[in-house]
C-alpha cells in the first residue's frame, strides 16, 4: 500500500503538508532577504569604521607632509618632526592590527608606506626640494584612500550609499587642502613661480571636487564641509585667492610665512572633523537599517514558527488516541528486549554478584479495539520470555553449582590420593618403583591443580587450608609443584616478600596457570623466568618466556579478558587458564597484565597490593628478649628449623632440596600438646616442670644428667668412633613405627619477617650450676643418626609376618596421633623454644621463660584419666580405616603445602 510505510504521526502530517508548504515558502525568501540586507549594513558599518581608522592615519601622514616642508625651511625643530613621523608610522602600522579583515590592495598600499623612510631622511638631511616632499607623500595617501572602496561598494541609490561616496570625497578634500598648504609654504618662503603654479593647479581640484560632492552630502554635512574650505581661504585671506589668479608672484608678496604656517597646520585639523561627523552619521543611519531588517526578518519567522508549532500541535492532539496506545506498546516491548538482553549478556563471574528475579511491568492498555488486543496478546509474550530467560539463568547457576561439586569432590579424591601415594613412597625401597611414584604424586598434583580450576570457574571459592602467611618465594615453589615443565622454570623471587594466608591458595593457582602457558606455549629449549619486585608497596611477579608471542590485536583481548566478565559458554575453550587468572584476580584485587617479551614471547605482570603482603618489621627497631627460667644448648636447633621452613627449593632454584629437613621437622611438629587458643584467659594455674607431651619423645636430646628428668640405666657406651645417639623407636600410630630421626643441616633463618606479640610466660625453676660438657659432641650440637630408607623394614629374605586385625588400641593411638599433629602445628606457628629441653643460664643474664601451651588459660576440672574398658570390644574395621585414612591424608597435606616434589626427588 502506498501509505503503509507511514506511521499514525507521518500520516496525521500529510493532511496539513500542503498549507505548512506553503507557509514556509512566504516566509522564507522575506526572512533571508530581511537577513541579507541587515548584512549589508553590517558590511557597510564595517567599512565606515576602517575608513575612520585609515583616515586618522593619513591625516597624521598629512600633518607630518607639511611639517617636513616647515623643517626644510628652518620654520620647527626636527624633534618636533620626529615626533609627528613616528606617530604617523604608528598609526599606519595599527591599521594591519585587528580583527578586522583588509582587502589586498588595502594591504599592499599601507605596506608601500615604507617608501617614505628614504624621503624623511633627505628631509633630516635637507636634500630634498618641497614638491617632491608633498609629491612622495601623495603617492602614498592617495593610494590608501581610494583602496578603502568606499566608491566601488557604494550605493549610490540609496541615503547610505551616498553618505558613504561623501566619505571618500572628503578625505580626498582633506588631501588637497594638505597638498595645497605644502606648495603655499614653499611658495611663500622661495619666492618661485613654480610652487605658485603648483598652488594653483591643486586649487583648481580642490574646487572641483568640493563642487562634485555637494549632491552627496547632507545639508549639516555640506555646510561643515564648505566651513573647513572656508576656513583655508580665511587663513590665506580673500585677497591673495583673487590676486593669485591674475599674478602670481604679486600675490605670494603679501603673505607672511611664519604667521601662515600655524594657520596652514590648524586647517588640517577641521579636515578631520568633517571625516568623523560623515563617518558618526552613515554608522547611525547602517545601524538603524541593520536593526530595521532583523526585526522584519523575526517577525515573519517568529509568526510562521509559531504557525507550524500550532499545527504541529493540533496535529498531535489528533494522533493522540490513536498514537498513545501503540507508544505504550513500544516501550513496553522495547523494555522487555532490554531486560532479555541484559540477561543475556549477564557474565555469571563474580562471587559477590547475586541472582535477582526478572520483573516487568504489565502492558497499561484499557482500550478495548484492536490495538488493546494486540497489547494483551504481547503482554502474554513477554511474561513467557521472562520466564523462559529466567529457567535459562537457573539451569546456568545449576550447571556451575554442579561443576563446583565435582571439583571438589575431586580435590577430596586427589587429597586421598596423595596421601595413599605419599604412604606408598615411604614404604617403597626400589628406586625405579620410587622413581614411578613420584610421577603418579606430581600427576596426582596437576589434577588437584585442574579440580581447584574447575572449582574456580564454577564461581566457586576454593578451600584455603593456610592458616599462617607464607613467603611468597614459597608460593611461587607450590605453583612450581602443579605444572608440568617445571624443570624450565628459573625463580628469581626474593624471600622477604610474605603473602597473607588468605590469597596463598588462589595465588597458588593464579601463578600456577601462567607458568603452565608459559611453558607450554613457548619452545622446549627455553626457560621460563619468575621474578618479583616491590611495587609502590606491593610486589610485582613478572612470568616470562621467549615463545612466539602473541599479535597486538590478540594481546589486547586477552588483558581485556582478565579485566573484565565473560560468559564461559561462549568463549573459546582453550583460554580457560587466562579465565581462572582473570577471575582470582578480579575476586583479590589483583591487576594482572600482559605485555610483550623484548627478546620475543608473552610476559604475564602479577602487581599485588600492599593488603596483599604482611608488611616486615622494622629492623631497626630492637625486639624484647625471651625470658626463660631453664636454657638448654639445643635450642639452637629449634630455630634453624622453623626460620628454615620457608628456605625450601625446587628444581630451579639456587637451594637445594633436603628430605631430611622436612621429615625432621615433620616429626618435630608431632611432639606437642594439643590446646585451645580461643578460651577466655583466667588465672594462671601454677605450673609444674615436666614433659608437655606424655608420650615417649621423638628423639632424646644430649643433655647434661643434672638437666634431665630421672632415666633408667642406660648400658655402656661404645667406643668413641662407633659412638651414635639413640632414639626410643616410639609407640606404634595405626600400625606403623615412626622411623629414624634424621640429621639435620643448619639453613639459614629468615628473620624479621614477623613481629611476636604474645608475651612469654615466665615460670620460676631451680638449676643447678653448669656440669662438665664431657659428654657433648666437640661442635657443641648433638649429633643425629641419619635414615637410611629401608633400614627398618623387615628382611624380604625371612617369613612373612602376619597381619593383627584392627583393634581398640591402634584406633586409640591414631587418633592421640592426630591430635599431637594438630598440636604440633599450633607449636611451630607460635612456639621457637622447645618447652620440655633445659639448660642453665649463662652467667651474668636473666633466665628466659618458658612458653607453656595453655598456661594462660582458665582453671578447669583435670580430665579424668581414661579406664580401659576391661572387655576390649573389636573396633569396626571400616571405621578404623577410615581413622587412619583420615590421620595419612591430614599428614600429605601438610608435607605437600611444605614443599612441591618433582619426579625422581627424595621425599
Amino acid at each position: 500500500m502506498l501509505f503503509g510505510k507511514f506511521r499514525i504521526l507521518g500520516k496525521l502530517a500529510l493532511l496539513v503538508l500542503v498549507p505548512l508548504l506553503g507557509v514556509v515558502a512566504l516566509s522564507v525568501p522575506i526572512v533571508v532577504n530581511r537577513i541579507q540586507a541587515a548584512q549589508d549594513a553590517q558590511d557597510v558599518s564595517d567599512t565606515v569604521r576602517l575608513a575612520t581608522r585609515v583616515g586618522s592615519a593619513v591625516q597624521e601622514l598629512q600633518e607630518e607632509r607639511l611639517l617636513s616642508v616647515g623643517y626644510l625651511f628652518g620654520l620647527i625643530q626636527q624633534p618636533e618632526l620626529v615626533v609627528q613621523s613616528a606617530k604617523a608610522q604608528d598609526a599606519i602600522s595599527n591599521l594591519t592590527v585587528g580583527d578586522q579583515p583588509l582587502s589586498e590592495g588595502l594591504r599592499r598600499a599601507i605596506a608601500d608606506a615604507a617608501k617614505l623612510n628614504n624621503t624623511r631622511q633627505s628631509v633630516l638631511n635637507r636634500s630634498i626640494r618641497p614638491d617632491l616632499i608633498v609629491s612622495d607623500f601623495t603617492a602614498i595617501i592617495t593610494p590608501i584612500i581610494k583602496q578603502i572602496g568606499l566608491a566601488g561598494g557604494a550605493d549610490l541609490t540609496t541615503a547610505v550609499g551616498r553618505q558613504v561616496y561623501a566619505l571618500e570625497q572628503a578625505l580626498l578634500s582633506d588631501d588637497m587642502i594638505s597638498q595645497a598648504s605644502g606648495y603655499l609654504t614653499g611658495a611663500v618662503v622661495t619666492k618661485q613661480a613654480g610652487f605658485v603654479g603648483l598652488f594653483s593647479a591643486t586649487l583648481v581640484q580642490l574646487q572641483l571636487i568640493i563642487g562634485n560632492g555637494e549632491p552627496y552630502f547632507t545639508d549639516t554635512q555640506y555646510k561643515l564641509y564648505l566651513g573647513a574650505q572656508e576656513a583655508f581661504a580665511a587663513r590665506v585671506g580673500d585677497r591673495f585667492l583673487s590676486q593669485a589668479a591674475v599674478d602670481p608672484d604679486a600675490a605670494v608678496k603679501l603673505l607672511n610665512v611664519t604667521t601662515l604656517f600655524p594657520s596652514l597646520r590648524s586647517v588640517i585639523v577641521l579636515g578631520g572633523f568633517v571625516e568623523k561627523r560623515v563617518a558618526a552619521d552613515v554608522n547611525r543611519a547602517v545601524t538603524d537599517n541593520r536593526n530595521s531588517a532583523l526585526r522584519t526578518a523575526t517577525l515573519i519567522g517568529g509568526g510562521s514558527l509559531l504557525l507550524l508549532l500550532i499545527v504541529i500541535g493540533l496535529s498531535l492532539f489528533m494522533a493522540r488516541a490513536v498514537a498513545r496506545p501503540l507508544r505504550r506498546l513500544t516501550v513496553s516491548a522495547d523494555r522487555i528486549a532490554r531486560e532479555a538482553e541484559t540477561e543475556l549478556e549477564r557474565v555469571a563471574d563474580d562471587d559477590v554478584e547475586a541472582a535477582r528475579p526478572i520483573h516487568l511491568d504489565p502492558v497499561d492498555i484499557q482500550a478495548g479495539d484492536e490495538i488493546g488486543d494486540l497489547a494483551r496478546a504481547f503482554d502474554r509474550v513477554q511474561t513467557t520470555a521472562a520466564r523462559l530467560v529466567e529457567r535459562q539463568v537457573v539451569g546456568r547457576r545449576n550447571v556451575a553449582q554442579m561443576f563446583a561439586h565435582v571439583g571438589r569432590r575431586t580435590q577430596n579424591l586427589v587429597g586421598r590420593q596423595l596421601a595413599l601415594i605419599d604412604n606408598l613412597e615411604r614404604k617403597e625401597t626400589d628406586s625405579e618403583r620410587l622413581r614411578e611414584l613420584y610421577r603418579l604424586d606430581h600427576m596426582s598434583s596437576r589434577l588437584g591443580r585442574n579440580a581447584s580450576s574447575l572449582v574456580v570457574l564454577s564461581g566457586g571459592a576454593g578451600a584455603n587450608e593456610h592458616m599462617a602467611p607464607l613467603p611468597l618465594s614459597d608460593v611461587v615453589r607450590l605453583a612450581l609443584g602443579e605444572i608440568e615443565d617445571y624443570t624450565r622454570v628459573d625463580v628469581e623471587v626474593p624471600e622477604d616478600l610474605v603473602v597473607v594466608p588468605a590469597l596463598v591458595a588462589d595465588l597458588t593457582l593464579l601463578l600456577a596457570e601462567l607458568m603452565e602457558n608459559a611453558t607450554s606455549f613457548s619452545p622446549p629449549h627455553t626457560q621460563v623466568t619468575v621474578s618479583a619486585s616491590e611495587l609502590r608497596g606491593g610486589a610485582r611477579l613478572a612470568v616470562a618466556d621467549h615463545g612466539l608471542g602473541l599479535a597486538p590485536e590478540r594481546l589486547a583481548e586477552e588483558n581485556a579478558r582478565l579485566t573484565r566478565r565473560e560468559r564461559l559458554d561462549l568463549a573459546p575453550s582453550e583460554v580457560l587458564g587466562l579465565f581462572v587468572v582473570g577471575r582470582l584476580a578480579r575476586r583479590h584485587g589483583i591487576e594482572v597484565t600482559l605485555t610483550d617479551t623484548a627478546e620475543g614471547g608473552v610476559t604475564a605482570l602479577v602487581d599485588l597490593g600492599p593488603q596483599h603482603l604482611i608488611q616486615r618489621a622494622d629492623p631497626m627497631a630492637s625486639p624484647a628478649p625471651l625470658q626463660a627460667t631453664v636454657t638448654s644448648h639445643h635450642a639452637s636447633e629449634f630455630v634453624p628449623l622453623l626460620a628454615g621452613a620457608s628456605v625450601r627449593s625446587v628444581p630451579g632454584s639456587a637451594q637445594p632440596f633436603d628430605a631430611e629437613m622436612l621429615s625432621r621437622a615433620t616429626l618435630t611438629l608431632q611432639a606437642a600438646q594439643s590446646w585451645n587458643a580461643f578460651q577466655p584467659a583466667t588465672t594462671a594455674p601454677e605450673l609444674v616442670p615436666g614433659p608437655v607431651y606424655e608420650a615417649e619423645p621423638v628423639y632424646d636430646p644430649r643433655t647434661p644428667e643434672a638437666y634431665q628428668a630421672p632415666q633408667p640405666a642406660a648400658p655402656a657406651p661404645e667406643p668413641a668412633a662407633q659412638q651414635r645417639p639413640r632414639w626410643d623407636d616410639g609407640t606404634p600410630v595405626a600400625g606403623r613405627v615412626p622411623a629414624a630421626l634424621p640429621e639435620l643441616p643448619v639453613a639459614h633463618p629468615t628473620s624479621g619477617l614477623y613481629a611476636e606479640t604474645e608475651r612469654p610466660v615466665v615460670m620460676e625453676a631451680p638449676w643447678a650450676g653448669s656440669p662438665a660438657n664431657a659428654d657433648r659432641p666437640p661442635d657443641g650440637a648433638p649429633k643425629l643418626r641419619r635414615r637410611v630408607p629401608g633400614s627398618q623394614l623387615p628382611a624380604e629374605s625371612g617369613a612373612k609376618l602376619p597381619s593383627a586385625p584392627p583393634s581398640a588400641d591402634d584406633a586409640q593411638a591414631a587418633r592421640e596421633a592426630f591430635e599431637a599433629f594438630e598440636a604440633g602445628v599450633s607449636r611451630a606457628q607460635w612456639d621457637v623454644i622447645e618447652t620440655d629441653m633445659s639448660s642453665p643460664p649463662s652467667a651474668g643474664h636473666p633466665p628466659l621463660a618458658r612458653r607453656v601451651p595453655g598456661a594462660t588459660l582458665p582453671v578447669s576440672e583435670p580430665r579424668a584419666a581414661e579406664t580401659p574398658a576391661t572387655p576390649a570390644q573389636p573396633l569396626d574395621p571400616d571405621a578404623a580405616r577410615d581413622l587412619i585414612e583420615q590421620f595419612e591424608y591430614g599428614v600429605a597435606l601438610a608435607l605437600n603445602e611444605t614443599q612441591p616434589q618433582h619426579e625422581g626427588q627424595p621425599r
